[in-house]
């Protein structure tokens, strides 16, 4: 069976993950309040994914990282924080297998993330905070020039992602504009996407769902040349 340890104190939220993971996953875990509870348990065991829990990320977290990396060099590690900035994420990100949570999150967020990186062997980073939201937004076929009418339940810096009716519609790699209009500033804003996955059957309303990443108007231009 595959081990998971998660590293951080009561306070940082440590076992609130813990009782996510347990309630929807079979997985063994193992806890360690600090960086010396987590090199015991790195001696005794070998584990499949380490969790790193903290309320705020800083030097001294990122150090622990960044030795555990050195360490453990094959082993994926997660971090699930309420505070982290601009430069600390930045430095995260540029270490390989690191997968970081901002939150708040939900336990669908923790419990996906923790599959995808157990069952796959890799996994694309998460490099923008994600928002749950309900929203109206309108595609448009940039290659037919057709539209419809979607919900889109999660939008972050990098992407979104939508459900709707008429899923054959859209395939991965095709490319849409995006318009999303919000309700509560009363604003309306336009993206060029590319499709990059899809799911016959969405997990909030049941329709098609499809997940999006927002490009530049000159790959959306290189993208449709290469499609004609």
């Amino acid at each position: 069976m595959q081990k998971i340890l998660i590293v951080g104190s009561i306070t940082d939220g440590a076992r609130d993950t813990r009782v996510m993971i347990e309630r929807d996953l079979p997985y063994q875990i193992y806890e360690a309040a600090d960086s010396n509870e987590m090199k015991g348990q790195l001696e005794q065991r070998v584990f499949n994914l380490v969790i790193v829990v903290k309320s705020e990320i800083n030097d001294e977290s990122l150090l622990m990282i960044d030795r555990l990396k050195n360490a453990n060099y094959a082993i994926s590690i997660m971090v699930v924080t309420d505070k982290v900035n601009a430069p600390m994420l930045q430095k995260i990100n540029l270490l390989s297998d690191i997968h970081t949570l901002v939150r708040p999150v939900t336990n669908r967020n923790i419990v996906g993330l923790v599959r995808k990186l157990l069952v796959a062997k890799r996994v694309p980073k998460q490099l923008y905070r994600r928002f749950n939201t309900n929203q109206i937004a309108q595609i448009e076929m940039l290659q037919s020039g057709d539209n419809l009418l979607t919900s889109m339940y999660n939008l972050s810096k990098g992407g979104a992602y939508c459900e709707f009716e008429a899923g054959n519609l859209l395939t991965v790699g095709d490319v849409i504009r995006l318009k999303v209009f919000l309700n509560d500033t009363n604003s309306e804003y336009t993206f060029n996407a590319k499709v990059i996955w899809t799911v016959p059957t969405g997990r909030f309303s049941g329709r098609f769902g499809c997940g999006f990443k927002f490009v530049s108007a000159k790959d959306t231009y290189r993208t449709l040349l290469s499609k004609n």
